[in-house]
């Protein structure tokens, strides 16, 4: 039950928030904000001092709770402070309590969409192919070093890859002794960008139907209700970016010089947001620009001074990690990517952004599909550019994406794309355009303009693949707030209620029918053994991988060493060894040969012995099956052969 103290820390800043502003989706974004600051802070001091285990983890959170309940009880004797912010509650409640049936019936579809997917994230457990390389491995590394330095690894992404997401996972893991939380963080991070966005309309002019609008298009996005059960971390990127989108506006709205409070949640979101996931930068420049441009007309010169808070915190909250990057890699980023594109232009431009839109259009009708795929290739014709040059493209070749996967019978989370959501934003999008009421708004302008701006800084700068349509999630829920307002005003009310009733009716599918954790299937989520799921992406490793545990458990040996080459799908050994219960286990990779290799000569990672070894020998691993292995001078035979994993004893 220590796996809620976490949870109570958010509750009581919640209250006391809620005391402050008076207004509970405004301080459910603060009370996030500040708790992923006060996560991040936690375990890079713990970190520090190789305390990341469970001791340590509860000792700071009852510590920080109790002194949170004596500041909230000492706050409390002065009553008559919150008069006002309890009376502003209470109008807003018997509001939302007079909205029309219909209302209520699309806020009962979102709640049904969250409630399943929050289920499904609890009960199914992290199985998503990322999960297996790095999400979750890094954490099982983590809890078994105490600390958060970098390791020797196969696979270096475990090392590099933004780690905030993964941070909370290990709190909920060290103090549950379980990883059935995991799931929990993109799924709060959903439940956060639907309230978010309806505040961000709200902020737009949007009257209440537009706010639930809002909140109806951001709960039905495909990609997002498929990863919102996963350890994905997209979704999570999506709310810091939503709560940056909504103080920037916030803070140009007031037509003042922004709040010290305001510019700390700003930078606070900037920093969770860039040390959630790379693709932060491309989303957080356009907005912080937006807010630049209006400090200038308070600050003048001055305007550093803005900018200094904002980095700073983003800085700070990023620092250690880039710390670790630098110095193993040479570079706060980590090794080199090669998906950032190799030449730019207009044309490259215009392409990708074809590209990019084609992953959202593919329908189960071949002939649409074949249709677009050829127009798209006759377009690159007249732009000069090859629709599959390697210097824009990660993936070998360009296709529009096809087949029922497409729209989620049964939903595939690494390529899923949202064309009702697509088709409707250009709907909404023309409509601005040809009416003249709308650009009497310069925040709607302005705020439209932000979020297209970070779709092409994404398409000038990224290389097309075939699974982007993921990392298109943040600019999906981003549009929902201007969705739902344009929406709203249009005057066919009749053809606005159409369009989102279509968009909650077409999400269950997705809800239902998720391909790695289906509700209704023959191996469902509640039918299908836990360790079975983990398998749910490559099922015919689960014999090889029990077999090969169960083989070493039974010579009592637990200092395993791990020789993934390319493969590095490790997670599960962890939970398969985890699940028996019968000894402690530690697992080092081993014979590594990228840049992480020079750890493995530095303490502690020098003196771990394996008294057995497992490899993996498949085509994507590149090695080659033998009979014997060399580690630190001590030959290890082949005694136990599991294709593709092979067990390696002391000769």
């Amino acid at each position: 039950m220590l796996f809620i103290l976490p949870i109570v820390f958010w509750l009581i800043v919640f209250n006391i928030s809620l005391k402050h502003h008076g207004i509970w989706r405004k301080s459910f974004m603060s009370t996030s904000i500040i708790w992923g600051v006060v996560i991040t802070i936690i375990s890079e001091v713990l970190s520090q001092f190789h305390l990341l285990n469970f001791l340590g983890l509860v000792t700071v959170w009852s510590s920080l709770n109790i002194l949170l309940l004596i500041y909230q009880y000492l706050s409390s004797i002065k009553t008559a402070k919150y008069i006002r912010p309890n009376i502003e509650t209470y109008v807003e409640v018997k509001k939302y309590l007079k909205i029309s049936s219909f209302s209520k019936i699309l806020l009962s579809g979102i709640f049904c969409i969250i409630f399943t997917v929050g289920l499904i994230a609890i009960i199914a457990p992290p199985n998503n192919w990322d999960s297996m390389d790095y999400h979750m491995t890094r954490v099982v590394h983590w809890i078994q070093n105490n600390s958060f330095e970098h390791y020797p690894t196969s696979y270096t992404p475990q090392l590099y890859q933004n780690p905030w997401s993964e941070f909370v996972i290990l709190h909920f893991q060290i103090l549950s002794g379980t990883d059935y939380c995991a799931n929990l963080v993109q799924w709060f991070s959903m439940l956060g960008c639907t309230i978010g966005v309806s505040l961000i309309a709200q902020q737009l002019s949007a009257d209440l139907r537009g706010q639930i609008f809002a909140a109806v298009i951001s709960a039905t996005i495909p990609m997002g209700i498929l990863q919102a059960s996963s350890t994905q971390n997209d979704y999570v990127l999506s709310f810091w970016l939503v709560c940056l989108a909504y103080y920037v506006l916030h803070s140009i709205q007031e037509r003042a010089r922004t709040s010290w409070t305001n510019l700390c949640l700003i930078g606070s979101s900037v920093g969770l947001a860039i040390l959630t996931k790379g693709t932060a930068y491309f989303y957080v420049l356009p907005f912080l620009i937006w807010l630049g441009i209006s400090e200038i007309k308070y600050l003048r010169f001055k305007v550093w001074q803005s900018g200094l808070v904002v980095g700073s915190l983003a800085l700070c909250l990023n620092f250690p990690h880039y710390l670790r990057n630098y110095n193993l890699f040479g570079s706060p980023l980590g090794e080199p990517g090669t998906y950032k594109n190799e030449i730019f232009g207009i044309n490259v431009l215009f392409s990708n952004i074809l590209r990019n839109l084609a992953l959202h259009i593919g329908t189960p009708i071949g002939l649409w599909n074949g249709i677009a795929n050829k127009l798209i290739q006759i377009i690159h014709i007249f732009l000069g550019v090859d629709v599959n040059d390697p210097r824009i493209t990660f993936s070998k070749t360009f296709f529009v994406p096809g087949g029922w996967s497409t729209l989620g019978f049964p939903g595939n989370e690494n390529s899923a794309g949202n064309l009702l959501h697509l088709c409707i934003i250009l709907f909404c999008i023309v409509i601005y355009i040809v009416t003249k009421k709308y650009k009497k708004s310069d925040y709607i302008f302005s705020y439209l303009l932000s979020v297209v701006s970070t779709f092409l800084l994404f398409c000038y700068l990224v290389k097309w693949q075939a699974w982007n349509s993921r990392l298109h999630l943040p600019f999906f829920v981003l549009l929902a707030p201007f969705v739902g307002v344009i929406l709203s005003q249009i005057k066919k009310q009749k053809m606005a209620l159409f369009l989102v009733s279509i968009l909650l009716i077409s999400s269950f599918p997705w809800v239902f029918f998720n391909k790695y954790r289906p509700i209704i299937d023959s191996h469902n989520i509640f039918q299908t053994n836990r360790i079975e799921q983990y398998f749910s992406n490559r099922p015919y490793l689960q014999e090889p991988y029990v077999g090969a545990v169960n083989f070493l458990q039974s010579k009592g040996c637990s200092n395993i060493g791990l020789s993934l080459g390319n493969d590095p799908w490790e997670y599960p050994y962890w939970e398969i060894w985890q699940d028996t219960k019968k000894q402690t286990v530690k697992m080092q990779h081993i014979n590594v040969t990228n840049i992480s290799a020079q750890l493995s000569n530095q303490s502690p990672y020098k003196d771990f012995i394996p008294c057995a070894i497992m490899t993996m020998e498949t085509k994507r691993s590149k090695q080659e099956k033998s009979q014997e292995m060399i580690v630190k001078d001590t030959t290890y035979i082949r005694v136990g052969d599991f294709p593709p994993v092979g067990v390696f004893l002391p000769k």
